[in-house]
């Protein structure tokens, strides 16, 4: 018999989910949750085999679409499907040892600490290593977001991004073609579980109007709205993540990035997408 799920929520967090996830306090009814959605999935979807079917897989995505059931399922369905829209990102992936330098040069790295909303940090650093193709940024950004979700404080409290983009030049944004940019948005805005809480822009180069005209085309109003944008003054930034959390990069007090532990986890975790 599977083991049912046990709440490990943090006393704080659990009334969080209660509060703003419509998430059941009691495990009971979270099963009952689990349950019906596991049975509605397979309802609707009977030709497709999921390689998970623990509690824990389904509950990330009653959590990210607040116990709607229906949004939930769609969710899911459009998770396990995106592999066979985007073959070139699933590959990289489920084989992380192929984006390794890109991990190595910590061009996707969360931070130890956590966002003044208690949401995890994301940093990203496009073009960073000169060698690295969009494409390998953009699977080591999906990696480390599914990675980051196996956390059931990060499925609730969600996930904050900061893009340094000093590294960035014309040469990598001239691999952002419409395609590659609506792909992009659809797997953050409808296949992953994921609470995305603001993404801030940062040393954001006279390209960015460029980049930043290609990517709205594809965002929705809620996606437009978590957009912010800080140029090289931190001061707002300060406000999103205390400066005792942030690097000196971002001129604050916190510890320098530690890529190679990130990359250490990621290589030795095998992905279920």
């Amino acid at each position: 018999m599977v083991e049912r799920y046990k709440c490990t929520l943090s006393s704080e967090t659990l009334t969080k989910a209660i509060v703003e996830l419509n998430e059941p306090e009691k495990d009971s009814d979270r099963h009952s949750a689990i349950d019906q959605f596991r049975t509605e999935f397979e309802s609707k979807f009977p030709d497709i085999k999921l390689q998970r079917q623990d509690d824990g897989f389904f509950l990330r995505f009653l959590r990210a679409k607040k116990f709607n059931q229906e949004r939930a399922v769609a969710t899911l369905y459009n998770y396990v499907t995106c592999p066979k829209e985007w073959t070139e990102v699933y590959e990289k992936i489920q084989n992380p040892v192929l984006i390794r330098d890109t991990l190595e040069s910590g061009a996707v790295v969360p931070l130890l600490g956590k966002a003044n909303d208690q949401s995890t940090v994301v940093i990203g650093r496009p073009g960073l290593d000169k060698n690295t193709s969009l494409l390998d940024l953009v699977s080591a950004i999906f990696l480390t977001l599914d990675t980051l979700l196996e956390d059931e404080e990060v499925q609730v409290h969600g996930i904050t991004v900061i893009d340094d983009l000093a590294y960035t030049n014309m040469e990598l944004a001239k691999q952002l073609s419409p395609i590659v940019a609506r792909k992009a948005m659809n797997l953050i805005q409808n296949c992953f579980p994921i609470r995305l809480k603001g993404v801030n822009v940062t040393n954001e180069p006279k390209v960015f109007d460029v980049i930043y005209a290609i990517l709205s085309a594809f965002m929705n109003e809620k996606m437009k709205s978590r957009f912010r944008v800080h140029g090289t003054d931190f001061t707002d930034l300060f406000n999103v993540v205390s400066r005792d959390v942030l690097p000196p990069m971002f001129a604050g007090n916190g510890p320098n990035l530690d890529p190679e532990a990130w990359m250490e986890r990621l290589l030795g975790n095998q992905t279920q997408l």
